[in-house]
């Protein structure tokens, strides 16, 4: 598998069926000389062996769970192309983006490229967004609310026909170069699901490399539909969690005051009102106090 173009990276934590579909639509809509797949396998009692009859090139790494960004950087030692794709198993390859991306002329100060996504009713899916300060924070979810309003079917998410710089892109879709990824030390494992890719583009940006979304090919995000009933409060518990971390990292003293001043409040009103555990245990985290069963 060496000397391909791209090397596509998927982590699989008990999505066996959207991965599978995942690597059925990379197999039947990009050329296989062009890319290698690793499938990084975070559910070990999960069999991922139906991923070989779909593709019997592919690579898979069994795993145990130390987060989304370990797994990726597990898998970015084992590639070999001269770019990285880092996918979402819940991700759909609709349309060809290698020909697209051929076409583009990169800019010298490229770091960190974002592809283009939908939302599976065909309507446009954000991809990129504005650096995470507790303003543009309010911003983004904005833009999304915006966003899912408008519906639109076939529309761009910007009006250019070529490349744009943007702040952050979507871990979803995720391109960077190979040897590029591993000098700046890949993702942060100290994240240990969300804002990973925020924080990789954040740290590209402050090297003096800049981040571009990516006009080219069409890729279904089926978004929300990876956090499975069993995940659902420890999600919450490890967005929060990586939020904090992320802002004790980029951000000043008042960003930090203001987030954690917001979440306190939040999370107090949520936990009053219904005494759940999850609740109680996201209070704590902001108040600096980590819960003892933290499942991994």
């Amino acid at each position: 598998m060496e000397g391909k173009l791209f090397s596509v990276i998927i982590v699989n934590y008990f999505q066996r069926k959207f991965i599978a579909e995942c690597v059925s639509s990379i197999v039947d809509k990009l050329s296989a000389d062009d890319y290698e797949m690793i499938a990084v396998n975070n559910s070990p009692y999960e069999d991922l062996s139906i991923l070989k009859d779909i593709a019997p090139d592919i690579a898979v790494i069994e795993n145990t769970n130390k987060g989304f960004p370990h797994a990726n950087n597990l898998a970015a030692k084992n590639a070999s192309g001269k770019y990285l794709l880092f996918l979402n198993p819940d991700t759909l390859v609709v349309e060809d983006f290698i020909e697209g991306f051929l076409r583009l002329k990169l800019p010298q100060d490229f770091g960190i490229g974002g592809l283009r996504l939908f939302n599976p009713d065909g309507s446009v899916q954000l991809s990129y967004w504005k650096e995470n300060t507790f303003m543009n924070e309010i911003r983004n979810k904005s833009d999304e609310k915006q966003q899912k309003s408008r519906k639109v079917n076939g529309e761009h998410e910007m009006p250019v026909t070529g490349i744009a710089e943007v702040d952050w892109v979507s871990g979803a879709s995720m391109l960077i170069e190979r040897e590029y990824f591993m000098k700046i030390g890949g993702f942060d494992e100290r994240f240990f699901l969300f804002y990973e890719d925020a924080d990789i583009c954040k740290r590209v940006h402050d090297s003096g490399r800049k981040i571009y979304y990516l006009p080219v090919g069409k890729i279904i995000h089926y978004k929300g539909e990876n956090v499975n009933e069993k995940f659902s409060s420890d999600t919450y518990y490890f967005a929060k969690e990586s939020q904090l971390y992320y802002y004790r990292k980029h951000n000043g003293i008042a960003g930090r005051s203001l987030l954690r001043i917001y979440l306190f409040l939040k999370f107090s009103a949520r936990y009053l009102g219904g005494f759940r555990k999850i609740d109680k245990d996201i209070l704590k985290l902001v108040l600096g106090m980590r819960r003892s069963d933290e499942s991994t």
